[in-house]
């Protein structure tokens, strides 16, 4: 294989844990947004030819929150409830390729023990080889979802008006992928 022509991107691709993020941003307070990530999460993306396939997993227990206090509230069953659902799923229904690197995914984003339908919007590029001559392929993709649709109903009413978080929810992948080895 050349250095310079990457093979199709046919095939099973595993994410590298180093290069790969799953986050997420909720209003917090009506006036900032909060932002965090997992640190950890495994996707795989299994192409062949114009059928593509986009599955993850990411362990709720790696939320990247340290103060003791805010973690356990985050991942009580006010939230998470990662002692009953320990992990985020998601799994394609259908992957579709745009113009240059644009892709549509939908899906079904499992969160808490429910799962909804879901539609992200992104990027898929590649395949590429990187400085050390491994096949990659980049997937950036970003949904909006209601966080109560999947029971995440904890929030205090605010003095003013307004709560203390938000219902919306943006959630964004960044994944490197590399061609899974036989």
């Amino acid at each position: 294989m050349s250095a310079t022509t990457p093979a199709t991107l046919d095939g099973t691709w595993v994410s590298d844990p180093i290069h790969s993020t799953a986050s997420f941003a909720i209003k917090h307070m009506v006036v900032s947004t909060f932002r965090t990530s997992f640190k950890q999460m495994d996707a795989t993306l299994e192409a062949n030819g114009d059928d593509i396939k986009l599955t993850g997993t990411v362990p709720v227990e790696s939320i990247d929150i340290e103060l003791p206090d805010f973690r356990g509230h985050v991942l009580s069953p006010d939230f998470f409830d990662a002692g009953n659902h320990p992990n985020i799923e998601f799994v394609s229904t259908a992957v579709r390729r745009g113009e240059g690197e644009s892709i549509d995914v939908d899906g079904e984003l499992t969160v808490k023990g429910v799962t909804k339908p879901v539609k992200a919007e992104g990027i898929l590029i590649g395949p590429a080889v990187n400085v050390a001559n491994v096949e990659v392929v980049g997937v950036e993709l970003e949904t909006k979802v209601n966080k109560n649709d999947f029971e995440l109903n904890w929030n205090a009413p605010l003095p003013k008006g307004g709560n203390a978080i938000g219902d919306e929810v943006t959630l964004t992948v960044h994944l490197e992928l590399r061609r899974k080895e036989e």
